[in-house]
């Protein structure tokens, strides 16, 4: 397998965020090989755009797909496109990438009401059927309400792995009533090797992580995945679903926000290698949740606490800078001074 070496090495002092990997060499080649196959994707007559669609679509058990410029665009034309006709609301993640970093434009391109929940446990990021059933709106003739119509979960979240069988449990009771349920799957990708070795042959986890991708992605009725974040393609996210008639909503919406693009295949092509030399060889995933595994030990050694509930399970460390009596810019100056660059809050995001 080709080299996962980056075409540019100034992501290597980087741990802002795993939006800040670049594309490897064989990404950028896939780019201009692929050249004479691009077109207009407008008309889905993008030839590597198609094809990545159709590969996911396969590859997750979904038969459906559309490619979106960002994951953000994906979450909302993904409700939207769940949506008819308010009044209808949404519940989500009080802390969720949904409900706080997407400009709250599920109020404005949905119109609906938003029903943010907190995890009733500090030691949980992640929100449960028994979080969610005392907020649940229900579609009971009430005209003074606003029926809850869609739930939106996330995985990973703060890059702690939401369990399969949660999931269904949701979906299961969403189903009995008539409740669409999204995932916002950015960085599900990261979840599906949260358990793999990263020093065994990446050949033995293949198909065991493809059963993990298969099994989140059939809990839930539309999914998310990013191809930035962690995997390193230069930009752009799928949504996924079974159902054809809501795919094909999703274009309208995907069109209605400015993201009908034309020669999509510059950003698809290299998202498909991303895909097959990343996900698939699973060293780079595992090696970034390893590196995650050995700062936080260091860090413990050094007499450093974590935020609570944020034990270290993939790529992320949440170091409790409060505790250890460091302000953010303090650490976030020292970072630099050394040539490394950190965010705020105490979060370390390590990736390939």
């Amino acid at each position: 397998m080709a080299s996962s070496t980056p075409a540019l090495p100034t992501a290597a002092n980087d741990f802002r965020s795993d939006t800040v990997t670049l594309p490897t060499e064989p990404m950028l080649d896939a780019i201009k090989s692929s050249v004479a196959e691009f077109g207009d994707d407008v008309y889905s007559e993008d030839s590597p755009t198609n094809s990545l669609e159709n590969y996911v679509g396969k590859l997750t058990g979904l038969s459906n797909a559309v490619f979106v410029v960002s994951g953000t665009m994906g979450n909302q034309v993904a409700v939207r496109s769940h949506l008819i006709q308010p009044p209808y609301s949404v519940v989500c993640g009080r802390r969720s990438h949904f409900f706080e970093w997407e400009c709250g434009m599920a109020a404005m391109l949905s119109q609906a009401h938003m029903i943010p929940i907190q995890p009733r446990s500090r030691e949980r990021t992640y929100i449960t059927l028994e979080d969610i059933l005392p907020h649940i709106v229900p579609d009971n003739g009430d005209f003074h309400t606003a029926p809850t119509k869609v739930i939106v979960l996330e995985n990973t979240i703060f890059g702690k792995v939401v369990p399969v069988e949660e999931i269904k449990k949701i979906s299961e009771y969403a189903r009995q009533r008539e409740i669409k349920v999204h995932l916002d799957g950015a960085r599900l990708w990261n979840a599906c090797h949260a358990g793999t070795d990263p020093m065994l042959p990446s050949k033995r986890y293949v198909p065991e992580v493809i059963e993990i991708l298969r099994a989140y992605c059939s809990a839930v009725d539309s999914v998310t995945l990013c191809f930035s974040k962690s995997l390193g393609a230069p930009s752009g996210s799928i949504l996924l679903s079974n159902d054809s008639s809501f795919i094909l909503r999703a274009r309208h919406f995907r069109k209605a926000m400015g993201g009908g693009l034309r020669q999509t295949g510059v950003l698809t092509a290299p998202a498909r290698v991303a895909i097959d030399q990343i996900f698939f060889s699973g060293w780079d995933l595992t090696n970034a949740n390893l590196l995650a595994k050995r700062l936080e030990i260091r860090w413990r050694t050094m007499g450093g606490e974590i935020q609570p509930g944020l034990g270290q399970e993939t790529n992320f460390v949440w170091l409790n800078l409060k505790a250890a009596g460091v302000k953010d810019e303090d650490f976030i100056n020292i970072a630099k001074e050394e040539g490394v660059k950190v965010g705020r809050g105490g979060r370390i995001a390590t990736h390939f």
